[in-house]
């Protein structure tokens, strides 16, 4: 558990809002808190006094007090409220802040690994869920506690002569029982949730083949086979789920049994007034309500457990490197193999692209094409050898150095909605004129132009203008013209031929391989050169 324990320190920090604003959220839930508290043990000594001492005068000064107490109750919590949530948005914004950073490092394999479609999507997910550490895990803890030992105070120090030590000390014995109880539960809690995602998560994995196996074993007649899996894998399920409750019930108990055993301190007390006796009682009482919300805590943290865990699968440290970016441009491989999902598309292979030239990358479809221009674009790793720029390795360049004069276009561009001039740009600066790349290219557009639905082409096109904005001394294009017409294929090269960049484009175009200076077909794992 130690583990759990420094994975929740770590998720606590990356989020940690502002101190100011912290503080201000503790102290918002404090106030309430007391007061809540005051205006029920007020009123019941209220009523105790009302009954002992008949007559408006005696009871005055109390009744205002309590009045006091039920005009700002609802104020207090009002200010508790917003400063919770505005404490949880800054948790969130801080998780997001690292979560972009993190997902920004991942390489192409990593995304394919965590099924890219929809990592962002879950990731924000789980951050929303992780403020709930501070909003409804930390900050009610320590308020709640904070409330707990200053009602042992009042009971230990406020009634005449002070002789009510031994029941204040009672109804702390019994709380801190019922803490540690609650987080001896939450323990047990954290693996019953785990294993019920687990079985979840089997259950889904189930339903997923099953659903692409089904139609067969009913023609086969074996479609028992497929019910039998789904049943083992839904009792699996089912008793993660009754485990998990049972453990809840546990803590529900816990809450019970420490309430009613703090009570015993009331037994403890001396000689004295009614409206003590009925102070301290209603104050032992309220160790119900405290422990019942120190149980919602623990069972939050448990709760957001998972998102945590998923958010931590994703921190693996990247190195990153720092040398600037080479006068001499020149690619060279050397000895390089890629490999994709452990098998080797390329083996061995040794190139020298000089700054300036065409190379079109030719071979079959699946041979490795992409992936080998993925590794030029440092976007996946070699399984070994070198690629060097210059001579300095490509791994060890600066990340931002890298992208300004590296670019890459994908077979299948995606775009972010909004104005032409930002799908093209980026927000990045610029010593082109984007609008006049894309008149080029045939694509006409203006300040107010969007392109929210484009053709395939439409795309490839914008993609191209959008990798020429930085003028980046190498370009890297996997099937820039597939697709396209011969006008529209004659445009595209008749772009790139006009910048000084080195680029390689992997192709199966007879009009850009003719357009190219050099062609390198991979076949069998083997680059080679081809003659013409």
């Amino acid at each position: 558990m130690s583990g759990d324990r420094a994975r929740l320190t770590r998720w606590l920090r990356r989020a940690q809002p502002p101190r100011a604003q912290l503080a201000r959220a503790l102290l918002a839930g404090l106030v309430a808190s007391i007061t809540n508290v005051a205006l029920l043990v007020g009123a019941v000594a209220l009523l105790v006094e009302s009954a002992t001492r008949p007559g408006l005068h005696a009871v005055a000064i109390v009744l205002i007090v309590i009045e006091l107490f039920a005009f700002l109750r609802s104020p207090l919590r009002f200010v508790e409220r917003l400063t919770a949530h505005r404490l949880g948005y800054a948790a969130v914004t801080r998780w997001r802040q690292w979560l972009v950073v993190v997902i920004g490092q991942l390489d192409y394999s990593q995304w394919r690994s965590y099924a890219a479609g929809d990592l962002l999507e879950r990731a924000l997910s789980d951050t929303d869920q992780l403020q709930d550490l501070w909003l409804r895990s930390v900050v009610p803890f320590v308020d709640v506690v904070t409330v707990m030992v200053l009602g042992d105070l009042v009971v230990a120090g406020l009634p005449p002569f002070g002789h009510w030590w031994a029941s204040a000390l009672t109804f702390f014995i019994f709380q801190i029982l019922g803490v540690a109880g609650l987080l001896w539960c939450a323990r047990i809690e954290l693996v019953r949730d785990r294993e019920l995602r687990s079985a979840r998560g089997n259950f889904r994995a189930q339903l997923v083949e099953l659903s692409a196996v089904t139609p067969e074993l009913v023609l086969l007649q074996r479609e028992h086979l497929a019910g039998d899996r789904l049943s083992a894998a839904v009792r699996q399920l089912d008793l993660r789920e009754e485990a998990l409750r049972r453990q809840r019930h546990v803590a529900n108990i816990v809450v019970i049994t420490a309430s009613v055993a703090s009570l015993c301190g009331v037994f403890l007390r001396p000689a004295s007034s009614t409206v003590w006796l009925v102070v301290a009682t209603v104050i032992g009482l309220s160790s119900y309500e405290a422990l019942n919300s120190l149980r919602a805590a623990t069972q939050s943290a448990v709760e957001v457990s998972g998102g945590g865990e998923r958010l931590d699968a994703l921190d693996v440290a990247v190195p990153r490197g720092t040398a600037s970016w080479p006068g001499d441009p020149t690619i060279r491989l050397i000895d390089v193999t890629v490999e994709e999902e452990d098998h080797v598309l390329v083996r061995g292979a040794t190139l020298t692209i000089v700054p300036g030239s065409h190379l079109a990358l030719v071979g079959e479809s699946g041979v490795g094409k992409s992936t080998l221009l993925r590794a030029l674009a440092a976007l996946d790793d070699v399984a070994s050898g070198t690629i060097l720029v210059g001579d300095i390795e490509l791994s060890a360049i600066d990340e931002g150095e890298l992208r300004r004069h590296v670019a890459y276009v994908v077979s299948e561009p995606g775009f972010t909605r909004g104005f032409a001039i930002d799908v093209v740009s980026l927000g990045r600066p610029s010593t082109r004129d984007p609008h006049a790349d894309l008149g080029s290219l045939g694509l006409v557009s203006n300040q107010s132009t969007r392109f929210d639905e484009l053709s395939r082409g439409e795309r490839v096109r914008v993609a191209v203008a959008r990798s020429l904005v930085t003028n980046p001394d190498i370009l890297l294009l996997d099937e820039p013209t597939s697709g396209l017409g011969q006008d529209e294929t004659s445009r595209v090269l008749m772009l790139l031929g006009a910048t000084n960049s080195t680029v390689v484009v992997a192709t199966h175009d007879p009009e850009v391989i003719a357009w190219c200076d050099d062609v390198v077909e991979l076949r069998d794992g083997q680059l080679q050169r081809v003659n013409r």
